[in-house]
């Protein structure tokens, strides 16, 4: 298994009394395999990634990703383990405004232990069909480009997996679906997992295996409504 959780819950203190923001019995995803997690804002999703991705720690559970035991490592040794086998793609795309896209890929180098690798970075960027805007920033980019920018760069360092927080948010329909397609076929050519979430049913559907969150998290289930409260603070997506 590439992803493992159980009997995870994630608590946000919202300044009366603990929030529960994700409680899932269990959950895995097997090596190899694409995942999409699919349900409103405020229902848990993005919580679930950086929980995945060893960014928020839990209140309790097991949390063991790429066969690390997330919940036993030091800050340190996270991001040691993010660098060596995960690439993450944020929704607003998180690019260096004063680099190329060949630079920003590089830098999703920066802090693995391989050295930068410019041919890897070109080639990456000529899969994701920018071959012609390596030495473009963001600003002369529109906002399709620079989510394969921000795809190029999440692969750049061969990672084991991929997790994707709404990649087609900023986009219409038709760059959407050539988005994940790109984004999935770039997996399957590296031999890497993939994660995706979203609340875009023209993405979900083309994944088959599609997860609902708000029947996989308890939290939301109980509720049966997002926590308009725990967004608002800046808790849950």
């Amino acid at each position: 298994m590439i992803v493992e959780l159980k009997d995870l819950i994630v608590e946000y203190d919202l300044g009366t009394a603990p929030f529960t923001a994700v409680d899932i019995p269990a959950w895995s995803l097997a090596r190899g395999r694409q995942a999409a997690i699919h349900g409103p804002s405020g229902c848990g999703k993005s919580t679930l990634l950086h929980v995945v991705a060893g960014l928020l720690a839990p209140r309790s559970g097991r949390v063991r990703v790429c066969g690390n035991e997330l919940t036993e490592m030091s800050e340190s040794d996270l991001d040691h383990f993010r660098a060596a086998h995960v690439g993450y793609i944020f929704q607003d795309f998180n690019l260096l405004q004063g680099y190329t896209a060949v630079e920003n890929v590089l830098l999703g180098m920066a802090f693995s232990r391989q050295k930068p690798d410019r041919h890897r970075a070109r080639e990456l960027l000529d899969r994701v069909g920018l071959s012609h805007r390596v030495k473009h920033r963001p600003a002369q980019l529109s906002i399709g480009e620079r989510q394969r920018v921000a795809i190029a760069r999440a692969l750049a360092r061969k990672p084991e997996l991929i997790l994707a927080d709404e990649p087609t948010g900023s986009l219409d329909p038709a760059h959407a679906g050539e988005v994940v397609n790109l984004l999935r076929e770039a997996c399957r050519q590296d031999g890497c997992s993939l994660i995706v979430v979203s609340h875009d049913p023209g993405v979900v559907g083309s994944f088959d295996e599609a997860i609902a969150f708000m029947e996989l998290n308890r939290a939301f289930s109980a509720s049966g409504t997002p926590r308009a409260a725990a967004v608002a603070a800046g808790g849950v997506a």
